[in-house]
Parts: C-alpha cells; sequence; structure tokens
C-alpha cells in the first residue's frame, strides 16, 4: 500500500485551513452587509426623511389593506417600511413577507434604534381618527416653506384654509388625549396642544377663540371641538389679521437630544 507523504498531508490541511478563511471571510461580509442594510442610527427621527413624513396617497391604501392581513398597527407597519428601504419612504409597501423579513433583522442588528423609531412612527399614526376641521378646506404641503415673523425659520405644519371668515368654522381634536398647553403663543396665537395616548402631540394654532370649558389637564376625546379657527397671532398676546383665517396643524414628538 502506498504510503502518503507528508508534504500530501500539509498541502490538504493547508487548502482545508484555506477554504475555512475563505468561508469565514464570506460569512462575515454578508454579516455586515446585511447590518449596514438594516442600520439605524440613534437620531433617526430627526432626520428630514422623517419629520416631513412623505407617507401619503398609495402607501395610506397599501397600509390599510396590509392591517388587514397582518393585525399590526399603521405606525408599526409604516415604521417597518421606512426601516426597510434605510430610513426612507418607499414608493410602494413592501410585502408581509419583506415586512417580516425587515423586523428579523432590526430585532437582530438595530432593537433599541427600532424600539424608538417604531415608538416614533406609533406616536404619529397610531391615535388618529378624525380630521381637524369638517368645512371644505384647501391645502398642499407647505412643509419647511420659509416663514420670516421672528426670524427667518422652516414651516413645521400644515395650514388648512378654508372661506376667509374668523370664528366661523369649527376645530376638532383629532385623537383622544390630554390639554396640555394652551394660551397665547406670539408665533400661534391662540393655541392648544394634546398629548395624545401614543406621546405625540398635537398642535392647533391660530385659533379665534376656545370651546366652552376647554382648560389644561382637560381629557378631550377623539372629534371633540377645541375651538373655532382664526386668524391670531404674530404680534402682541391679541393680535388678528396679519394673515388669512386658517388652521394650522402640527404634530410634534418628544426625542432624546430635545425637546418638542
Amino acid at each position: 500500500m502506498k504510503k502518503k507523504r507528508p508534504d500530501d498531508t500539509i498541502r490538504k490541511r493547508i487548502c482545508f485551513l484555506f477554504l475555512a478563511v475563505l468561508v469565514l471571510f464570506v460569512g462575515m461580509a454578508i454579516f455586515h452587509h446585511e447590518k449596514r442594510k438594516y442600520a439605524l442610527h440613534d437620531r433617526v427621527i430627526e432626520m428630514e426623511h422623517f419629520r416631513s413624513m412623505q407617507a401619503g396617497g398609495s402607501l395610506q391604501e397599501e397600509t390599510a389593506e396590509l392591517q388587514k392581513q397582518s393585525g399590526l398597527s399603521k405606525g408599526k407597519l409604516l415604521a417597518l417600511a421606512f426601516a426597510g428601504a434605510q430610513a426612507s419612504f418607499p414608493k410602494k409597501m413592501p410585502t408581509i413577507d419583506e415586512l417580516q423579513q425587515t423586523a428579523k433583522w432590526m430585532y437582530r442588528y438595530r432593537p433599541k434604534q427600532y424600539e424608538m423609531l417604531e415608538n416614533a412612527f406609533c406616536a404619529v399614526w397610531d391615535d388618529l381618527v378624525c380630521f381637524p376641521v369638517k368645512c371644505r378646506v384647501s391645502y398642499e404641503d407647505s412643509w419647511m416653506e420659509e416663514r420670516t415673523y421672528g426670524g427667518k425659520r422652516g414651516h413645521e405644519g400644515t395650514d388648512l384654509m378654508p372661506p376667509n371668515q374668523r370664528g366661523f368654522y369649527p376645530v376638532f381634536s383629532a385623537t383622544a388625549g390630554t390639554v396640555e398647553h394652551m394660551g397665547w403663543l406670539q408665533k400661534g396665537g391662540w393655541r392648544i396642544g394634546i398629548r395624545s395616548e401614543q406621546g405625540g402631540y398635537f398642535y392647533y394654532a391660530h385659533l379665534s377663540e376656545y370651546a366652552p370649558r376647554m382648560e389644561e389637564g382637560k381629557t378631550v376625546e377623539a372629534g371633540e371641538m377645541l375651538g373655532y379657527m382664526g386668524d391670531s397671532g404674530y404680534g402682541e398676546e391679541g393680535t388678528v389679521g396679519q394673515f388669512a383665517v386658517h388652521q394650522h396643524f402640527g404634530i410634534y414628538i418628544q426625542t432624546a437630544y430635545g425637546q418638542e
């Protein structure tokens, strides 16, 4: 029987070691690729992609259908879609299988960051029940349009424009929650802020007056009247007439790095 030469054994061991190193390298490359693909940093909810919340149109219809299939809330589904599209809103909602894959990787690689993102989406979307006005209004995407009163800044909200009549059109709470702030702000006029169950802060500005018995600490229901649309603000307390009557509607959330 022919004996194996020592150099044959050494060559086989070298080949085996080379293959083992190659497999390990490829595995680590895949691991880090997937980790980068699903990476979320700690300040993702302060990014413009998140704050502008471009989740309208067909995404809303597709999300409603996915809610029926999955049993997940709108906020959780949009959070998964946003994370899976690498911190941006996709043009089309992913399938249930794709969302499950995203969830798997999020909880494996970025559980803390994803929990923060999901909580933020739920705070924005999951308590919304109704539109804040019931009259015919016009509105457009004015997010971050320039405003100059009190210094140059971006517009943080949406203006709902009715026929120009102060104190006629009622404003309703879009969510259930607690009245956290009322009173005058130079930029917002007579305003009211509602803190909802999921932690979102729903801000209604430029009111002409408040509904009777409305006060800080009061618990309100979704659809409850808060006051009337007006044109208050841009001056000392009681200033009106500096712009057209409208309802400024904004949604804010608390972050780990700053106030709302």
